[in-house]
């Protein structure tokens, strides 16, 4: 579980929906450093210098709050299930007269899955 490079624009959005999750379980100190690395987009001298603490604590803390919100998912899987929510949603959208059987039963599917916590068939 060695997620902790955060330099990405994919990795940055994978770690704000993370926080945005989890933001509540993470410690106030990194809380404010995510805020200040990830929203308002700091550099790590520009956060430390503002919190008064070392570059290199600075760059601990970021590291040290990646791996948790990283670790709570794996854990908690909270966004995993959201991602089987939106499927289902998504589904739930394009039924219509037509297509409605066929959908139900990929939406019941898919709610399925997100209720056991379990990888199913339709790739969610």
């Amino acid at each position: 579980m060695k997620k902790t490079n955060y330099e990405s624009p994919e990795r940055i959005h994978e770690i704000i929906m993370l926080r945005d999750i989890y933001e509540a379980l993470l410690p106030p100190r990194q809380r404010q450093v995510a805020y200040l690395k990830f929203d308002e987009d700091l550099s790590l001298s520009e956060i430390a210098q503002r919190l008064g603490i070392s570059r290199q604590g600075c760059d601990d803390a970021v590291r040290r709050c990646v791996r948790a919100l990283y670790s709570y998912e794996d854990k908690l899987g909270l966004k995993k299930q959201l991602a089987r929510i939106e499927h289902a949603l998504e589904l739930a959208e394009n039924m219509d007269r037509h297509n409605w059987e066929d959908m139900q039963k990929r939406i019941v599917k898919v709610l399925r899955a997100a209720r056991s916590g379990g990888d199913k068939e339709d790739g969610v």
